[in-house]
């Protein structure tokens, strides 16, 4: 299979491993230059005794016994030559993670990082259970979690396999002060982004952002892990729309390795929710210097809102060469496509607030209004290189085209015209956008003394052109909508109806056109950056970064007779320290910054000067006997320059901060027990008064919220390949609008599951809100919309793995 099963070294093998660990980290910078084949850049996984630290002074090797077969005959003492002293055999190279499966993967190179006896190598780093060891998406290198100045979480492929999740939203529960997308809207305007620690934050795919997160973004026939990064991260990222300023979540792909493997399945459950899915992975050479992997998966559904149907697909073909030691080249393509029709939520007024009730599942619009759509499609060329032990090279390409229309009639407020009534517009929202982004970096990993160093310098650059429209028929309400006459149109939502059918809106085609924005944009940023990470006697964790950014904006919107443009330059730091105060137990504190574009926002503000963050975070660090690990953290954020949606076509900019409390925990106390746990209390509000009044919370963002999972594996000989697990998602209740009128009620799910397994097939049967929990979550369509959460479901997986 793909996974690389790490096992106990002998006591001999771990005298070897150890000395050359020793040897490395003790050794000058100038020596390994000039002797690169003494040193190995990635050590093998040694365990060393807790007693004895990774720099002590190794034991020599215990000499070789000889064997039968080279033993010689006896002889008596008249014939006797003097036998000669008994020569150790040479030591067996150690194995290198970084190519253990196939091809030299960064993500592998884990240095001098000590891999727990049954840890698993997958193509995004090493898994042990539930717990990922590394992380790429914080640093740009493959550094352990305990040594990263930051909160980084980390949601591997065993656990989105355990708990059977439908979407990358139900994925991110897992992690504290996380809330993702809704699953029930389909083309993302910019408003309906997720949120990290309180603020809007962007999805990514293999570190690079998906404008708009386009096509099935909930596909996880790809998905090998998701990361989450949280916070404003200046240094290592500024395509696409900039450096992140509240957080990112990293979707890792999968890669194909050396191996002959395969899966195809097939999930099916309630609201005839049918999905198969495949994932092959072939060697194409007959050496192992060709590797091809495609993953795939169709998924078509009802809906337990009313009208709702959703086809989607995923395609993803990668093709890996490789010379096995020190180069690979990897060419990943992706094509997806999401349709259904567009979802509006339900006003606040009937739902959350008021004295009357509308149907919760009520679709607000015409049963045969056109699906709304989604695409994205691309290439992406990666190639790394190791040139000796201290340097590497990498250098990641994209070209990507994205796609949405999204066509409603709907109503634009939380609250009724007159009792309840709401006046109905049709919209038609659409946008194409065309990127391309490359990022070079340039790696040295050395020791030098007491210290062990991993210095990154790097580049991006990032064009993305961006023209859409956003064109309504008002259906006479156009001068209601800016307040200066009743409403022409209304719906009674007590006793809907609607008459009108769709059309595109067109000045043809409408009764009363309007146009709110009729744009074609161009974004460019580009950056230079470097960062140095130092251990210090493996005690002392340090970390220094610096980034010179740049966004170049041309925003040209006729419509509302805009022509801005903009040309912003700034250094970015980002430092932090990571204190090992015992073993197993660390402190840690950080500083960072971000920038990003006001880009894909509707606006009448002639200046978009860019947003900026910037975090300070302390907190703990843990890994005890091995077992319980996790991340808690304090921390504070505070932004400028944010946009804020205004009404239809406009947006003004504020100053928000968050502060804020989280906690990530994991507990694998046997090979039979996994539990998670966390929790995350988040304060976000405006911090000034130019939009919205000062200390208003931000919309949908809930003050608490977490999660709690376990998962029991049976090992006795009966029941051996069979699981349970079940879990509990809670949440407190969260504004559905930034003048904080409308307040949805707290809630909790409960999930569970059973499954079996054993090499060649498994199979999962779960239930999604056992209780069948009746909630309302915010649903931003413009302000103050909320949507039910969904109702008990039903979900069956069979697979056929070879």
């Amino acid at each position: 299979m793909s996974n690389f099963h790490f096992k106990r070294a002998s006591a001999r093998s771990l005298a070897l491993s150890t000395a050359s660990l020793a040897c490395l980290t003790t050794t000058a910078l100038a020596q390994e230059a000039a002797n690169p084949s003494q040193a190995s850049p990635d050590l093998p996984p040694v365990e060393v005794p807790q007693s004895q630290p990774a720099q002590a002074k190794p034991k020599p090797a215990a000499k070789k016994p000889k064997t039968q077969a080279t033993a010689k005959p006896k002889q008596t003492p008249a014939a006797a030559a003097p036998e000669p002293e008994p020569v150790a055999a040479p030591a067996p190279e150690p194995a290198d993670p970084a190519v253990a499966l196939g091809s030299y993967n960064p993500a592998l190179a884990t240095g001098d990082l000590v891999l727990p006896p049954g840890t698993t190598l997958t193509t995004a780093g090493p898994v042990d259970g539930y717990r990922a060891l590394t992380a790429m998406s914080s640093t740009k290198t493959a550094t352990p979690i305990e040594q990263i100045p930051q909160s980084i979480q980390i949601v591997p492929r065993t656990i989105i396999e355990d708990q059977a999740n439908r979407s990358v939203t139900e994925t991110l529960r897992n992690v504290s002060n996380v809330q993702g997308l809704n699953d029930l809207s389909i083309a993302n305007i910019e408003q309906q982004q997720l949120k990290v620690r309180g603020f809007d934050a962007e999805q990514w795919l293999d570190g690079l952002v998906v404008n708009y997160t386009t096509g099935d973004r909930n596909s996880f026939s790809n998905v090998e892990r998701v990361e989450v990064l949280k916070g404003p991260s200046a240094i290592l990222y500024g395509g696409g729309s900039g450096a992140p300023v509240g957080g990112a979540v990293n979707v890792i792909s999968k890669l194909p390795t050396d191996q002959t493997f395969g899966a195809v399945g097939f999930t099916f459950g309630s609201h005839n929710y049918l999905q198969p899915y495949f994932d092959i992975n072939q060697p194409i050479s007959t050496d192992g210097t060709v590797l091809f992997r495609v993953t795939g998966e169709y998924t078509a559904a009802d809906s337990f809102i009313d009208v709702l149907e959703q086809d989607r697909y995923s395609i993803n073909p990668t093709l890996t060469f490789t010379n096995k030691t020190d180069t690979t080249v990897t060419v990943q393509g992706h094509k997806s496509r999401s349709e259904q029709q567009a979802y509006q939520g339900l006003p606040a007024v009937g739902t959350v607030a008021g004295d009357f009730r509308i149907d919760p599942y009520l679709y607000i619009g015409p049963s045969d209004i056109p699906r709304s759509y989604t695409d994205a499609e691309g290439v992406t060329i990666t190639v790394d290189h190791r040139f000796n032990p201290i340097w590497s090279f990498n250098v990641k390409g994209r070209w990507m085209q994205t796609a949405f229309d999204q066509n409603s009639q709907a109503t634009f407020s939380g609250a009724p015209f007159v009792g309840s009534e709401w006046e109905l517009v049709a919209s038609d929202i659409k946008a194409d956008q065309e990127e391309f982004s490359i990022n070079p970096n340039l790696q040295a990993r050395f020791a030098a003394g007491p210290t062990r160093n991993t210095v990154l310098f790097g580049a991006d650059y990032s064009r993305v052109t961006d023209s859409g429209y956003h064109h309504s028929d008002t259906f006479g309400n156009l001068f209601y909508l800016f307040g200066l006459a009743p409403p022409a149109t209304t719906v009674d939502l007590l006793n809907p109806s609607f008459p009108i059918p769709y059309v595109d809106p067109t000045p043809t085609n409408s009764a009363e056109f309007a146009s709110f924005g009729d744009y074609d944009n161009l974004y460019v940023t580009k950056g230079a950056y470097t960062q140095i990470q130092t251990s210090l006697y493996d005690r002392v964790h340090l970390m220094a970064g610096l980034r010179l950014a740049n966004i170049d904006v041309d925003y040209f919107d006729p419509t509302n007779f805009v022509d801005a443009k903009t040309n912003t330059t700034k250094l970015l730091p980002r430092v932090g320290a990571v204190i090992d105060v015992f073993d197993g137990l660390s402190v840690y504190a950080s500083y960072s910054q971000g920038m990003r574009w006001t880009g894909f926002t509707p606006t009448l503000d002639p200046t978009l000067e860019p947003e900026e963050s910037e975090q300070r975070e302390i907190g703990l660090k843990f890994n005890l006997a091995s077992n319980l690990s996790g991340t808690v953290a304090l921390f504070d954020i505070d932004k400028t320059n944010v946009p804020v949606p205004v009404g239809p076509g406009n947006t003004l900019f504020a100053s928000q901060q968050s502060r804020g409390f989280e906690a990530d925990l994991l507990w694998q106390p046997s090979e039979n027990w996994r539990i998670i746990a966390s929790y995350g209390y988040v304060d976000a509000e405006y911090s000034d008064s130019l939009v919205r009044p000062e200390g208003n919370k931000l919309a949908a963002v809930p003050q608490h919220s977490g999660r709690f999972w376990v998962n029991y594996a049976f090992d006795e000989a009966m029941l051996r390949g069979w699981s349970v697990g079940a879990g509990v998602y809670a949440s407190s209740g969260a504004y559905v609008d930034s003048l904080n009128v409308f307040k949805t009620e707290s809630y909790f799910t409960v999930d569970a599951k059973i499954g079996y397994e054993n090499e060649q097939f498994a199979a999962t049967f779960n239930v999604k809100n056992l209780t069948d929990e009746f909630y309302f979550e915010p649903y931003p369509w413009f302000e103050g919309q909320v949507a039910p959460g969904a109702d008990r479901q039903f979900f069956g997986t069979v697979v056929y793995k070879y």
